[in-house]
């Protein structure tokens, strides 16, 4: 019988791929700084993050370097101020963007992050292809006031949340999603 130890677990691997600024009451330029400190750099390198969690603080928006965590899977943006999210989280290839509680309005939502991650351009995989791989969009409580049709697109979603907005009606197309 194997005698379970922590070195067992793997929270430490989880806790090694997550980047954890939850809670600390952050604005967008405190965010950057910490970003792009060394201490960092030299704890985890911005590869091997996989889980980000900018959860209830004071953002506006997102920061320029999000893009240097190309292996971002899980995105929490929930309970900020965010009013628009950048194209830029397209090119991440996410499973999970939570955004839930902010400030979004329907013209904020990127068509090019809906698009690409439908049409399977915007994340590249290992062997240089593109891949769709967002499973879980979380845009409840926020201020959309029509059902984003875009969403019916994505190939791979299985869990879709819009509660808490403003939609008095959902797209015809809403059968598409699987």
């Amino acid at each position: 019988m194997e005698v379970y130890t922590s070195d067992s677990s793997d929270t430490d691997s989880r806790e090694q791929k997550t980047l954890d600024f939850g809670r600390m009451s952050l604005d967008l330029v405190t965010l950057e700084d910490h970003l792009a400190s060394p201490q960092k750099a030299l704890l985890k390198s911005s590869g091997d993050i996989e889980t980000m969690l900018l959860n209830h603080n004071r953002l506006v928006g997102l920061p320029r370097l999000l893009l240097q965590f190309g292996n971002l899977k899980i995105l929490d943006l929930s309970s900020n101020a965010i009013t628009t999210l950048p194209d830029a989280v397209c090119q991440l290839p996410l499973v999970t963007l939570i955004a839930k509680n902010n400030l979004l309005t329907n013209a904020s939502l990127p068509k090019s992050l809906l698009t690409k991650m439908a049409n399977g351009n915007g994340n590249s995989n290992a062997t240089g292809g593109t891949n769709s791989t967002l499973k879980e969009l979380n845009l409840s409580g926020n201020q959309l006031t029509h059902f984003p049709e875009q969403v019916t697109e994505l190939r791979h979603l299985k869990y879709l949340y819009l509660g808490g907005n403003k939609i008095s009606s959902v797209s015809k197309d809403i059968w598409k999603m699987q």
